[in-house]
């Protein structure tokens, strides 16, 4: 009996040995990215909003990561971020070492259950978001239009460049449309930077879009090479609002197909990744927010400062967004892309 009770003493002597000596042994979360590359994968060309925002955050996340790692940046454009959101999903390793901006619309696309999308966009690890956006309808300005009123009364379509059919570039333009504006939709760019040039070469008459698209364009503002005529937040003064062009029965659907202003431009890492990671990502994103430096470039870009969205309440909005999909809001939203 002694000895039965000394053997089990002993076992749990040597077990709470083993266990100390694991965890001494095991580096810390905070010390994981000592001396390795953090890999930042972006859903679009080089030269448009979303890249310009994911080098930005990029650049400026690694100083407040404990241990500092380098960085690299990959763009993976493609569908407008879905090959970089699938990408994440089902080929990057779960160990932080890999993050994604894939875009502005990549996880809608998920929760109406888009045919070719095959990951869940609530299963992601949310790290944050730079803050809200506002999207603005613009027309160029050798068109005549200068108005929206004027767009109504267009006596031909104006033909508007977008990226896919599932995303507000193109939804938005074809809503109007189908309530008699005059609007004709190409949604075959792969980024933002093409539609630019487009505008630019007078390939196509207007865009809408986020305002921070034209970071790097901001001369065709200045010059009034494009104007705006339509926005879906009071932010330009005299500009008439989607909500208020629109039947207020296309309200449910308009939330559903803008809903990524609320949630700008996230920061998300695979499904999976450690807890403790996740954490470590998330505090050094919002104290990277609140750096005097970052906001100081991110202002120049025209970047949303100031309102920053942390990584757990992301992932709150995208359960509440996929929990309040209605059926019927969802089969509108699927029409209305095309995508059936």
């Amino acid at each position: 009996m002694v000895t039965r009770i000394a053997c089990r003493c002993l076992f749990s002597a040597l077990a709470a040995a083993f266990f100390l000596a694991f965890v001494a042994g095991a580096p810390r979360a905070e010390d994981f990215y000592r001396g390795k590359t953090l890999t930042v994968l972006v859903g679009f060309a080089p030269g448009g909003g979303v890249d310009t925002t994911a080098r930005l955050v990029a650049r400026h996340l690694v100083r407040f990561i404990p241990g500092q790692p380098g960085v690299v940046v990959q763009n993976m454009e493609g569908a407008a971020g879905l090959v970089a959101a699938r990408h994440l999903s089902q080929r990057a390793a779960a160990d932080g070492l890999t993050l994604a901006v894939p875009g502005r619309s990549w996880f809608v696309d998920a929760i109406v259950k888009n045919p070719g999308v095959t990951f869940d966009s609530t299963t992601f690890s949310y790290i944050g978001s730079p803050g809200a956006v506002n999207s603005v309808m613009y027309v160029r300005s050798a068109t005549g239009v200068t108005s929206f009123a004027e767009l109504k009364s267009s006596p031909h379509p104006l033909v508007f460049g977008a990226l896919r059919s599932t995303t507000p570039t193109a939804m938005i333009p074809a809503l109007l449309a189908a309530r008699g504006v005059p609007i004709r939709v190409i949604p075959s760019y792969v980024s933002t930077a093409r539609v630019l040039l487009a505008l630019q070469q007078g390939e196509v008459d207007g865009f809408f879009t986020v305002e921070d698209s034209f970071a790097n364009q901001e001369d065709m503002i200045r010059r009034k090479v494009v104007v705006p005529i339509l926005q879906n937040k009071p932010t330009l003064a005299g500009i008439p609002l989607v909500r208020d062009v629109l039947p207020a029965g296309d309200g449910p659907l308009l939330d559903l197909v803008l809903s990524l202003e609320s949630f700008g431009l996230p920061l998300v890492g695979p499904p999976g990744m450690p807890a403790e990671r996740v954490d470590v990502l998330r505090r050094a994103f919002m104290a990277m927010c609140a750096d005097k430096d970052y906001r100081a470039d991110a202002a120049r870009m025209n970047q949303p400062i100031g309102a920053p969205v942390e990584g757990a309440a992301l992932a709150a909005m995208i359960n509440a967004l996929a929990g309040n999909a209605a059926p019927d809001v969802v089969a509108a939203y699927r029409r209305l892309s095309g995508e059936n």
